[in-house]
């Protein structure tokens, strides 16, 4: 039979980290939290015209991702005193963050005319211009920011995405080379040169990605981009190195199982050795619809087309749009 080779590569990297606790210690920092927020409400009922009260706690509550809550009591803060910018800049956030970039941008430019020189309402104020493709705009911003302090390296990390989103890729990488000339341990950065330099110059490439792990030497991003250069390249058994690095820091970082199993899938056909790694991935990611395709295609390789047909199957059934499973599966029913 011959054998097929469309598995799949999954480049997109996201990451959550975990850690053990026993139960007496989420116990004892849920008390904590619970006597915080008691603490925070009291002072309400205490001053209730004093807008600092709710400011203080709808920071409590935007630290716990509670939004609406946060939301609640900056609106309140405002209500009693309209002139303090930092309030509408917590209120910008939130907005932000809610993905109502109307209203943050609305905000942000109140922030702006109570107190034009700080800096980060300034970049928000980019960034939503980013976000509408308004590039001239951004970067007007951008230049704002710098124009207030020439050594923001943010401001230039920023400046160098506007240029990338708007596919002017060398002047963005002027904005990113400055960004760590102004800020040598600029993580952002070293990253997103590594990225645009790894189809283009892998010895630069990989400069980058190392200069980052000078940085932070338990980066999961930092390793999980510098284990694609290598596996593109070729260099499978450096890649297979680098995940196994990715699962000693993170025991369920599903797509470093998954980088496993396609590099063992493609680099010399060890179908049933990977095949149990794309499994470890669906473990810590059920929805893994990519994963279940390539033990498909490992499976339509050894010639048991039964359970090749199982996996297709459950492939489109977490995306019906997903057309390598289709394809498969037309294969094996073909047959």
């Amino acid at each position: 039979m011959k054998k097929l080779f469309f598995a799949i590569l999954i480049i997109a990297y996201s990451c959550n980290n975990g850690a053990d606790t026993s139960t007496k210690i989420v116990e004892d920092v849920n008390n904590n939290e619970y006597s915080e927020l008691d603490s925070l409400s009291q002072a309400i009922i205490d001053s209730p015209e004093n807008s600092n009260t709710y400011y203080k706690r709808s920071l409590y509550f935007y630290s716990e991702n509670e939004l609406d809550q946060a939301l609640g009591d900056i609106t309140r803060a405002l209500k009693i005193d309209e002139s303090v910018a930092e309030f509408y800049f917590v209120e910008a956030n939130i907005y932000y963050d809610q993905q109502r970039f109307k209203k943050a941008f609305e905000s942000y430019q109140k922030v702006y005319e109570l107190d034009n020189e700080n800096e980060l309402a300034i970049l928000k104020l980019s960034q939503i211009e980013l976000i509408l493709k308004n590039y001239d705009l951004a970067i007007e911003m951008v230049n704002k920011a710098l124009k207030l302090n020439s050594m923001n390296a943010n401001a230039y990390y920023l400046k160098g995405i506007i240029y990338l989103d708007g596919n002017d890729t060398a002047t963005a990488l002027s904005s990113f080379q400055t960004a760590i000339e102004v800020d040598p341990s600029h993580f952002d950065s070293y990253i997103i040169l590594g990225k645009i330099w790894s189809t283009e110059n892998y010895e630069y490439s990989e400069s980058y990605y190392n200069q980052a792990l000078l940085i932070d030497t338990a980066s999961v991003e930092a390793l999980y981009n510098i284990g694609l250069l290598y596996q593109s390249y070729d260099g499978y058994d450096e890649a297979f190195t680098i995940y196994d690095r990715i699962i000693s820091i993170d025991s369920a970082a599903y797509f470093a199982y998954y980088n496993k199993g396609y590099v063992l899938l493609i680099s010399d056909s060890s179908y049933t050795e990977a095949i149990d790694l794309f499994k470890k991935a669906i473990v810590y990611y059920p929805y893994y619809h990519q994963a279940y395709y390539n033990i498909g295609l490992c499976y339509e390789n050894l010639e048991d087309l039964t359970l090749a047909e199982e996996n297709y199957k459950k492939a489109l059934e977490i995306n019906p749009q997903f057309d390598l499973a289709a394809r498969g599966l037309s294969r094996i029913l073909d047959n």
